[in-house]
């Protein structure tokens, strides 16, 4: 294994170490409120846990990209930005705790049960902002700066991640708001980040 390549899973671990406390605070997490709206009126479809459970691998394929595939200059704003995003979020989780009400499942089907155990994963707690947001937002947004031709792909699948999230029941708007707000925010501070440094780099250059 290259050095690269180590420093690369050495950074992507240092952020999933971050990312996991959000597994912390669903389980110890208490008080809090619930962060729904009068407009949170989406119904429960259990068929939209497929997507849901599918952002897992779609997060798995394109964290395995970034490490082997990237260019340097991106992969350094991207963990940057990253890193930054699931603080924040964590940070959120535990100074302002919010959590959901699991809605009854209305069968035993597949469809059903899948949701069901995703339910036991999640917890009810970390509701705002919405990982499955942050992290799905601050992707897109980097893919599209190495792939805008594909720009409509990111869009779509922000879009129908964000109403997986909905539809299962496991966030509200207000999650999915702040969820792509954290992505976004994470995403400008990768680029400002990536461009400081690299201010910095000629700077030091012209100096020499």
């Amino acid at each position: 294994m290259q050095p690269p390549l180590k420093r690369r899973l050495l950074i992507i671990s240092v952020a999933l170490l971050i990312q996991f406390n959000y597994s912390i605070a669903t389980r110890v997490l208490t008080g809090g409120i619930i962060p729904k709206l009068p407009i949170d009126i989406f119904p429960l479809s259990t068929i939209w846990v497929i997507p849901y459970a599918l952002w897992y691998l779609f997060i798995l394929l394109a964290g395995a990209w970034l490490i082997l595939k990237s260019d340097g200059r991106l992969f350094r704003a991207f963990a940057a930005g990253f890193i930054l995003t699931c603080t924040l979020g964590v940070l959120t989780f535990y100074l302002f705790p919010t959590y959901i009400i699991d809605p009854e499942l209305p069968g035993s089907d597949i469809f059903s049960k899948t949701l069901l155990f995703l339910q036991s994963m999640d917890g009810d707690y970390a509701a705002f902002p919405s990982a499955h947001i942050y992290v799905t937002v601050i992707l897109a947004l980097f893919f599209d700066k190495w792939f805008p031709r594909y720009r409509w792909l990111w869009l779509f699948i922000y879009i129908v991640i964000a109403l997986s999230t909905l539809f299962t029941q496991q966030h509200y708007i207000l999650d999915v708001i702040g969820g792509t707000l954290y992505g976004w925010l994470g995403f400008r501070f990768g680029l400002w980040w990536i461009a400081r440094s690299l201010s910095r780099s000629t700077h030091a250059g012209v100096v020499e």
